[in-house]
């Protein structure tokens, strides 16, 4: 089983681009994958039980790079930092004084959602429908084709001004998760180092490669 931070990071993983006010919100997220190449911003993830209180509040930045780059990083209220150069995958926890090195393919065969930061369209691995429009935006709701490998049964999108800025995952434990996306900018320039790692001094390396 995939740690948390990680299935709500491939989650989140590529679902950004830009579109005209008119077009609907399925047809932005296709536009997406046509259009956008990059992206950068800060987020907030909260975790609640599926009908109940809130549990843990996280927050932090984040880069993505298309096909498969990402920079996530954990900052409130413990450091801790996913990184992806395409090929592997670090999970670095700065309390823990530990890195994890695992392949993205592997990754790819237990999590299809990080299909998301590919160039395979999200129709390929789920049903898309259009949820509609509340709290001022509009809403996908992606339903995984094969659920038995599935880590959340159920996601819901919402779209405003062709980005999307929040999501809601439903996961297969009864827990509910918010991510706020803010402070967007879409397709900067990103420097190649800051989709790779190095383990500080003293860090414990685990190579699942």
């Amino acid at each position: 089983m995939l740690p948390r931070i990680l299935r709500l990071l491939l989650l989140s993983y590529g679902l950004f681009g830009w579109m005209p006010a008119h077009a609907d919100a399925i047809a932005k997220l296709e536009h997406f994958f046509q259009q956008t190449h990059s992206l950068k911003g800060q987020f907030e993830q909260r975790v609640y039980e599926t009908k109940g209180p809130l549990l843990r509040t996280t927050s932090g930045t984040f880069e993505l790079a298309r096909p498969n780059q990402f920079n996530w990083a954990y900052l409130k209220p413990r450091e801790q930092l996913i990184v992806s150069n395409g090929k592997k995958m670090w999970i670095y926890d700065k309390d823990l004084a530990q890195v994890t090195v695992t392949p993205v393919a592997k990754q790819l065969g237990q999590a299809p959602i990080m299909l998301l930061g590919g160039g395979t369209p999200l129709s390929e691995s789920f049903k898309l429908s259009d949820d509609g429009s509340r709290d001022n935006l509009s809403w996908v709701e992606l339903i995984p084709k094969q659920q038995h490998n599935a880590q959340f049964n159920r996601i819901l999108l919402g779209l405003s001004g062709g980005l999307v800025r929040q999501m809601i995952l439903y996961d297969q434990f009864g827990h509910r998760t918010v991510i706020n996306l803010s402070a967007l900018q879409l397709d900067p320039n990103l420097p190649t180092s800051d989709f790779n790692f190095t383990a500080p001094p003293g860090v414990d390396v685990v190579d699942g490669m």
